[in-house]
């Protein structure tokens, strides 16, 4: 008699489409599910005993059997039933993997895919398998296709020929049942002999095709871009050969920035305002086995210091109210494989002086908001016209900071010093400002160029730029003469200095920026580029110097 238990199990096997063997208390078949081991073996009958290798499972345990079966023996206290299951196609493919229901979905997954319909043929051109799109397609039952003859479905389709041949078709515009797909045929061998071809669908339709093509025609023309313009960036970057000198000490220095270009040292450049700090720092990049990479340069003195690290370090999407979607990358990470030009690193406010310390110590940072470490490689060099030392004493820069990055301090000497630059100098921004405007070439008179040469340019290089090109505009001959220099020129000479250094450098800070927006027409943001500085900076500076 079946008890409730073994009508249950019995149910069950028949769902899975297993067979079931009962036990009795000396290990001999007591009952079994007739019909499924008639129908497909083993050869195991009533009243017999189990093989050898399935007699030893206890409740529980499993095994491979002859290589068709999976065994399990189930009960309590002993082995009172044995399952047995047919060794499923999903078994034998994925091996060790096919014991998870997800897997099994996934390969069923891929063959129902309706939208890369498989096709499945012999070597002789009969289906062997079609998935269920293309059964749609072609209208027919599920299993309709088994054993027809592609070429009566698909005439023109190459399958057949490719698992005659085992020769793959690496893309076929083919004819479905009255649509037209592209499709790849691929040969399947067994033991090096070819047994079949499959086809799968790669594009539903020409247009799908076309539509993809038009997407990679446009990011190659967006790449062309990005890479012309960067190609174009990399062009307006200078050189050691484009500073210009005929002063000895200049040239020493140039030397000395020479020898440590190719290195990893953090160099320390110093010199006034205006001296070229940032061409010589793109000049050590130029230099360097990292040219090819990015030249990232920030001015630390024209950012508030609320946005100072957001700048730096980036930050992650909701970091604060108002932060860009998605996030935004810093400048360290922006600078990877290339060099990062810290302007006016003395302005950096002493708790980011902490953060940037780290991040020299670890070369890793941590976005605003975010909680995963990024790496970074950059070579760093920074610039100030301040004297840290004098900062370090006054507890306005910290001192282990200063200490990493004056590795290789390398100092500018400011324009008066080499008085035989200036002609030079002044020649060359002349032509450059003629050229770039499209204005009639023109050159200095021998006053003009004395004049020059006694002022004692308090705002350098960046100085004598901006008075070229006022004096390009407003030269209305072909040659600058004395006449068109500002008043302060007149004299030929160095006026006699009173007053400390910062009234001076204010002075000519004033003079400098009023010539450029008198040349800018008032225009703030092209005096600002002019003047090679922020327009932040630029408004800071008038209303610190009293200028509408």
């Amino acid at each position: 008699m079946t008890t409730s238990s073994e009508a249950a199990m019995l149910r069950k096997a028949a769902y899975c489409r297993c067979g079931v063997v009962f036990l009795d208390k000396t290990g001999r078949v007591a009952r079994l599910t007739t019909d499924f081991f008639e129908a497909l073996g083993p050869d195991i009958e009533k009243g017999a005993r189990l093989p050898d290798a399935l007699r030893g499972l206890t409740p529980g345990e499993w095994t491979f059997w002859n290589d068709d079966w999976f065994v399990q023996a189930e009960g309590r206290q002993r082995t009172e039933v044995m399952v047995f299951r047919r060794v499923r196609t999903a078994d034998r493919i994925l091996g060790p993997y096919g014991d998870c229901p997800m897997n099994e979905e996934m390969v069923r997954m891929v063959l129902d895919n309706p939208y890369e319909g498989l096709t499945v043929v012999d070597t002789k051109g009969n289906i062997t398998l079609l998935s269920p799109a293309n059964e749609q397609w072609f209208g027919l039952e599920s299993g309709g296709g088994a054993g027809l003859s592609l070429s009566t479905l698909a005439p023109g389709s190459r399958l057949a020929e490719v698992a005659r041949t085992g020769i793959a078709d690496s893309a076929q515009v083919v004819d479905l049942h009255g649509k037209t797909k592209i499709t790849v045929n691929l040969p399947v061998r067994r033991n090096n002999r070819v047994i079949g071809a499959f086809g799968r669908i790669l594009f539903q339709s020409p247009e799908q095709l076309e539509k993809l093509a038009d997407r990679v025609r446009a990011m190659e023309r967006k790449v062309e871009r990005y890479e012309t313009l960067l190609d174009e960036l990399r062009g307006h970057r200078r050189s050691f050969e484009n500073i210009l000198t005929l002063n000895s000490e200049m040239r020493r220095v140039i030397e000395q920035a020479r020898r440590i270009a190719d290195s990893s040292a953090t160099v320390l450049l110093l010199g006034e305002s205006g001296t070229g700090k940032e061409l010589f720092a793109q000049a050590l990049h130029e230099a360097s086995h990292r040219k090819k990479g990015p030249f990232v340069a920030i001015n630390c003195g024209a950012i508030p210091h609320d946005l100072i690290e957001s700048e730096l370090f980036g930050y992650e999407e909701g970091a604060f109210s108002g932060a860009r979607k998605k996030g935004k990358p810093g400048k360290f990470e922006l600078a990877c494989d290339g060099t990062l030009f810290l302007d006016e690193v003395g302005e950096l406010p002493i708790e980011s002086q902490a953060k940037l310390l780290r991040v020299l110590e670890e070369r890793r940072i941590d976005r605003l908001g975010g909680t995963i470490p990024i790496d970074v490689d950059f070579r760093l060099v920074v610039a100030t016209n301040r004297d840290l030392a004098a900062f370090v004493d006054a507890g306005k820069f910290r001192s282990d900071l200063f200490y990493r990055i004056n590795e290789f301090p390398i100092e500018i000497p400011p324009l008066r010093s080499r008085p035989e630059d200036i002609p030079l100098l002044a020649k060359h921004f002349l032509s450059e400002v003629c050229r770039r405007e499209r204005l009639l070439m023109q050159q200095l008179s021998e006053e003009a160029t004395g004049a020059l040469m006694s002022h004692a340019w308090p705002g350098n290089v960046r100085e004598l730029r901006s008075l070229m090109r006022q004096m390009a505009w407003k030269a209305q001959g072909l040659v600058v003469e004395l006449r068109h220099l500002p008043s302060t020129f007149h004299k030929g000479a160095k006026t006699p200095l009173s007053g400390t250094l910062d009234d001076h450098l204010a002075e000519a800070e004033r003079s400098a920026i009023e010539a450029a927006l008198q040349a800018a027409n008032e225009n703030r943001a092209l005096a600002a580029r002019t003047l090679g500085i922020h327009r932040t900076a630029l408004y800071k500076k008038m209303k610190r110097l009293g200028i509408s």
